[in-house]
């Protein structure tokens, strides 16, 4: 069979892109190697050592090519390749092509990717000694990571092996469909878009965020195994730890901003729902803040080398078996950030296992380097800090133990093929009520431990200056305590705990800083941490506990809605005002842009005697599909205050709205029933009355979106109800002629559950066809008005840029256009017919105004007597028709539903969120500034 020779196809991006990727492998592979080689061989070290800087940097090149390469394509929307047909479209702005690259895995693994080799060139020329052993290990990393994208197949036996998932294939390589028997099939295909969830400012900027921070963990992870493997357990030590601030003050950067993209963009009312995604995110956070402290105990007294190497250990194997959770598949029905299943499986369970191995046999074979230390005194501080570290630890494990159900549910089921999986139904509360005393230690810790000296050194004086500090934070909580109880109002004997211990940490932080240490910069980075902890706390509970429902009305919806949903939820009609906990909502209108429709929404707060206090509006959105078949999210809108949040979300839609298929299955079931009307003879019935005002040539619809060439038509119809006279209602339905097709643009009455539509058989009788026109030949020159019946025409000139909708330009036209003034009816009309002259051919370009219908071509020009002839005509509109169609019993369409929420404080939690995460960074520079923290 003769191949196909496609034409269209750009495949030097493909050629290249496989050669990098092939590049990048390789190279990673060398540079590990070369690097493990300038470690084990000290005599050889600075040859082995330049191998192994070439090698990682032809791994950068190659990596920074792929991602290039890999933007170009989908810029330049390429759709030829499947990865720029699976996440672009036409219709994508530029803004969100960086969103649309790493919303696929191949993305997200080269973006993972790329912070590794810039960390790696960073270490490169600052690392000194440690150069060598730590990207020898990073390099193996490289390794494992690029065979994410190789895409390689082959068989052994009857098995099909899968390594990676290549993104530069083209998409005839993916699937075998008969679009590609077409050798110009490249002119047909258009992309999938964007998911529309992910077109949000937050997608650009959280994923980048999030991934330095998922891969930064490594560095500590490298040094902590470079340690071992010299054999130099203290030495390691103070380079890892500001490493290790960096990155947990990176990742927790990422996983805030996850929390506040999840509060400003999606409509579970919140910043933390214990997804299992976010719960995995978490977990190497909580592991590396532990191996933050114990690192500084290991600093400080030169114990606890062990377990920091095992936190920073497994704090980077915890992202690994979070990434291997993420894009397995096996989340994808309990997290909505879940990727989908890849076949990656194998890998990513590799990925896990060599990268625990390698610790396990560097600790075990090198484990007698520890010397035996003094056990902690139980009134030192690093005996208080260990004991912290463990609690973060086992939280850890209770979150991780949970978020792996899925897991054990899989494994069970190859045991059992009847095992019903356990699932946990309330992850919120479960959740909650271990990590509520979780908490209350783990403050109560960093709170306490801060007053004591490492190695328990206390003397007389300073137990009479704990003694006088401790009285002062005792006192100071209970005042304080009072004072945010009074606001809080909690009862839950937990809550009340935990807001006791939140106080205590604020209090004592602030005596410790300003009173015991007076103000010494080298403790404000554990100040500014723990008391950010400590302020989130009560932030939480603020916002969380104390989280109130104003969107309730239970008089008026006592019949209509369920009792789950009468205290929680509204349902408003288009400007029809509602009262609600002391407010008046009125949705005032929407408005449709691209693939969002925007909700306007006005809050009036009234006292007692109905007096306006404060007016405001809010705009929920409702976001459709890339196609507009169904809407797939509603985005809330939030009024911010200093001291709380209002925050508003579309809690649901009349089905018809919700999706085109229900909306058709509904239009199916209406009768529209015909009827005619003029602009003299009104509609007129026992209940309504229905008369033109007027006809719009340029119409406006809240559902029309105007394209070139379009003839659109809108009425201005007045409906008078009858039986209430007083309601009348001014509608404009709008027909348009769109090539050969008709599109009817409805109008609805919900009051009067009613639409009204014009029928397309409108045009054959207000315009008439160019076959049935008929026209007058008339000559003239120049500047000449002649009288045509109640036609006044005046050639007002040419021009030889025609002004023409219907000529197009090409090559070589000679193109003359004539304008022409037409007086009709009193009114101006100018048209611009055009002669034109396209290689041997003369032929007329007609101009047509709609609302005269006026009809002018311009035939022919005689330039030895400067007669021009023209042929014109005119429809005749004396008396014309308008065929209505009307459907009654349309159910309405005016409907939102809402959901109002009050956060309370809900500013202290992302206060103390960033001053914790700040601190974290703070102690990062103060280390760096540190001459004797080398790197």
């Amino acid at each position: 069979m003769q191949e196909i020779q496609y034409f269209g196809e750009h495949l030097w991006p493909k050629n290249i892109g496989h050669f990098l990727i092939i590049l990048g492998f390789v190279s990673a592979i060398f540079s590990s190697f070369t690097y493990f080689k300038a470690t084990n061989n000290v005599e050889e070290s600075k040859a082995w050592k330049t191998l192994g800087r070439i090698g990682f940097l032809a791994h950068t090149v190659s990596v920074l090519g792929i991602i290039t390469i890999l933007f170009y394509i989908m810029v330049n929307h390429y759709y030829e390749y499947a990865y720029v047909s699976q996440h672009v479209n036409d219709f994508l702005p530029m803004k969100y092509i960086a969103s649309a690259f790493w919303e696929g895995q191949e993305g997200s693994f080269l973006l993972w990717m790329f912070w590794h080799v810039v960390l790696g060139c960073i270490i490169m020329f600052n690392g000194k000694k440690w150069e060598a052993p730590v990207l020898s290990i990073l390099a193996l990393v490289e390794v494992v990571l690029i065979s994410m994208i190789l895409g390689i197949q082959f068989e052994i036996g009857e098995t099909l092996v899968k390594i990676g998932s290549n993104p530069l294939l083209l998409f005839r390589d993916t699937m075998d469909i008969p679009l590609f028997q077409n050798a110009d099939y490249v002119s047909l295909l258009s992309g999938s878009g964007l998911n529309p969830l992910l077109q949000n400012y937050w997608m650009t900027i959280h994923p980048p965020t999030l991934f330095l921070g998922f891969a930064s963990t490594v560095v500590p992870f490298c040094f902590a195994i470079a340690g071992f493997w010299l054999k130099e357990p203290q030495a390691w030590i103070k380079p890892t730890l500001k490493w290790t601030l960096f990155s947990g003050g990176i990742l927790g950067i990422g996983i805030l901003m996850g929390g506040a993209w999840a509060y400003e963009a999606l409509s579970f009312g919140g910043y933390w729902a214990w997804d299992p995604v976010e719960n995995m995110s978490l977990v190497p956070w909580l592991i590396m803040v532990a191996a933050v402290h114990s690192l500084l105990i290991t600093n400080s007294t030169g114990r606890g080398v062990k377990s920091s190497f095992i936190l920073l250990c497994l704090s980077f194997v915890m992202i690994l078996y979070s990434t291997f959770l993420t894009r397995s598949g096996v989340l994808g029905e309990t997290s909505v950030h879940a990727f989908t299943e890849m076949g990656l499986e194998n890998q990513l369970l590799l990925l896990i296992i060599v990268f625990t191995a390698i610790p396990l046999f560097v600790y075990l074979k090198n484990r007698k380097i520890i010397t035996k230390q003094p056990d902690d005194k139980i009134n030192s501080r690093e005996f208080w800090m260990f004991i912290g570290a463990i609690i973060l630890l086992f939280s850890s494990i209770l979150i991780t133990a949970s978020t792996s159900l899925p897991i054990y549910n899989k494994i069970a089921e190859l045991f059992d093929p009847d095992f019903v999986g356990l699932v946990i139904n309330e992850p919120i509360q479960h959740y909650n009520k271990n990590q509520i005393w979780i908490a209350v230690f783990i403050v109560l810790l960093s709170s306490l431990a801060q007053f004591l000296r490492y190695n328990g050194r206390i003397t007389d004086s300073f137990k009479k200056k704990l003694k006088k500090h401790a009285v002062i934070s005792i006192i100071g909580t209970l005042v304080l305590t009072f004072v945010v109880n009074m606001w809080l109002q909690i009862e839950s004997v937990p809550y009340f705990v935990l807001m006791v211990a939140g106080v205590f940490g604020i209090v004592s932080n602030i005596d410790y800083f300003m009173g015991f240490n007076k103000f010494q910069w080298k403790n404000s980075a554990s100040f500014c941490s723990h008391l950010g902890f400590s302020i989130m706390l009560v932030g939480i509970l603020a916002s969380g506990v104390n989280k109130r429902h104003i969107s309730n009305n239970e008089f008026v919806f006592r019949d209509i809605m369920e009792d789950e949903s009468l205290n929680k939820k509204v349902t408003l009609l288009k400007e029809k005002p509602i009262f609600m906990n002391g407010y008046w909502v009125q949705w005032t209108g929407d408005t449709l842009v691209n693939n969002e429709r925007t909700y306007d929404i006005s809050f009036t707060k009234v006292d007692s005697n109905n007096l306006i206090l404060e007016e405001f509006h809010i705009n929920p959105v409702s976001v459709y599909s890339n196609d507009k078949t169904e809407i797939v999210a509603f985005n809330p809108s939030t009024k911010h205050y200093l001291h709380k949040d209002i925050f508003t979300h579309i809690a649901g839609l009349p089905a018809q709205l919700m999706k085109m298929e229900f909306s058709k299955e509904m239009e199916d079931t209406l009768n529209y029933a015909p009827q005619m009307i003029t602009t003299e003879s009104p509609f007129i019935s026992d209940t309504l009355d229905i008369e033109i005002i007027g006809i719009d040539y340029n119409p406006v619809h809240k559902d029309y979106e105007p394209k070139e060439n379009d003839l659109a038509v809108g009425f201005d119809l007045k409906v008078t109800d009858k039986l209430n006279p007083d309601e009348v209602f001014n509608i404009k339905p709008v027909v348009v002629l769109r090539g050969a097709v008709v599109y009817k643009y409805y109008e609805e009455i919900n009051d009067l559950n009613m639409r009204i539509r014009i029928n397309e058989s409108f045009f054959e009788r207000f315009f008439t066809i160019e076959q049935d026109v008929e026209y007058e030949e008339i000559v003239m020159k120049e500047g000449d008005i002649i009288e045509l019946g109640d036609l006044s025409l005046k050639h007002l000139g040419f021009n030889k840029t025609p002004d023409n909708k219907a000529y197009r330009k090409e090559d070589d036209d000679i193109a003359i256009g004539s304008k022409l003034e037409f007086i009709s009816n009193g009114k101006k009309v100018e048209l611009e017919p055009v002669y034109l002259i396209r290689g041997s051919r003369q032929s007329s370009v007609k101009d047509y105004d709609p609302e005269s219908g006026i009809h002018a071509k311009f035939t022919s020009i005689d330039p030895k007597t400067g007669n021009l002839t023209f042929q014109i005509a005119k429809d005749e509109r004396d008396q014309f028709e308008v065929p209505l169609e009307i459907a009654n019993n349309v159910p309405r369409s005016d409907i939102i539903v809402i959901e109002s929420i009050v956060f309370p404080g809900i500013n202290l939690f992302w206060l103390g969120s960033i001053m914790m995460l700040i601190g974290m960074l703070i102690g990062m520079g103060i280390r760096m500034r540190n001459k004797k923290a080398v790197a």
